[in-house]
């Protein structure tokens, strides 16, 4: 068993592993992540073939880690701290804030590293059961933002307290992004899979709801006939109110877990999480 950094040939079996798992993962953003800091994608390998994974990218104050897996027939053998430890020795060091969305099974595991609870993550879906709404071309041009960059620099900026846009404006231009604008808010959505589309980053200035509820409608018109997963802070009430009102519901937890030097966030204005 040995501990080397993932290559593009990974991925397949990367996906393999999360859906063994019931962990969500999509190739392209993995590649993304291997293209922007390859230093911190690990992979853990017995007799060459890939066994478990754990990544992270930076930003300019922060890091996440990502990805965090090991194969069901591997686990409860001390590989997932080996793994956890060589990725978490490297980052803790070169960033003063880290963080990651954890099962919540894990919390203990991660707490024994310094992490701590920040906030409760839910997952929801719609499965294209939608209460009916009206919503027109017009509306549809005015969510068109073409200045969707200059917006999402300075709502982000806002929101996290940090530059993070090298990785992601290239993580919102996939074939597949569906990018709305509008003057407090931005949302982006892709398709993952044959299935489903996933909604995120999705964020929206205190006191804008009539812009967020403009962007729902709009993301369920154009991506309505597949199933659409948003990962929610359950700390803002009024996106968790949205996302029920237009008939999503919950089917997960996660745990927002913070390490070291905590910023603060501002959950108030995160609709969905990116991937």
């Amino acid at each position: 068993m040995y501990i080397g950094w993932l290559k593009f040939v990974d991925v397949p079996e990367l996906v393999k592993i999360a859906e063994e798992v019931g962990w969500l993962l999509d190739g392209y953003h993995v590649k993304l992540m291997m293209m922007h800091a390859p230093h911190l994608c690990y992979g853990a390998y017995e007799d060459g073939v890939l066994v478990g994974a754990v990544m992270a990218i930076e930003f300019e104050r922060s890091a996440m880690i990502k990805y965090f897996m090991v194969k069901p027939t591997h686990q409860k053998q001390g590989l997932g701290r080996r793994l956890f430890n060589t990725l978490f020795g490297v980052l803790k060091d070169e960033h003063p804030s880290l963080y990651l969305h954890a099962n919540p099974v894990l919390k203990d595991f991660f707490e024994k590293s310094g992490f701590q609870s920040v906030m409760e993550v839910g997952r929801f879906l719609n499965v294209g059961k939608v209460p009916p709404f009206s919503f027109t071309n017009a509306q549809a041009k005015e969510l068109d933002g073409g200045n969707f960059d200059a917006t999402i620099r300075k709502i982000d900026f806002e929101t996290f307290g940090e530059d993070r846009m090298s990785f992601m404006l290239d993580e919102m231009e996939r074939n597949s992004s569906l990018k709305f604008a509008l003057p407090n808010s931005f949302q982006h959505s892709s398709v993952i899979n044959a299935r489903g589309v996933y909604l995120g980053p999705w964020q929206c200035r205190e006191g804008s709801d009539d812009e967020a509820e403009k962007m729902m409608q709009g993301v369920l018109y154009f991506r309505g006939l597949k199933k659409v997963l948003a990962d929610v802070p359950l700390g803002n009430k009024r996106a968790v109110k949205l996302f029920e009102e237009y008939h999503f519901q919950q089917k997960g937890t996660f745990l927002h877990m913070c390490y070291g030097d905590f910023h603060p966030v501002k959950f108030e204005n995160i609709y969905a999480f990116s991937l």
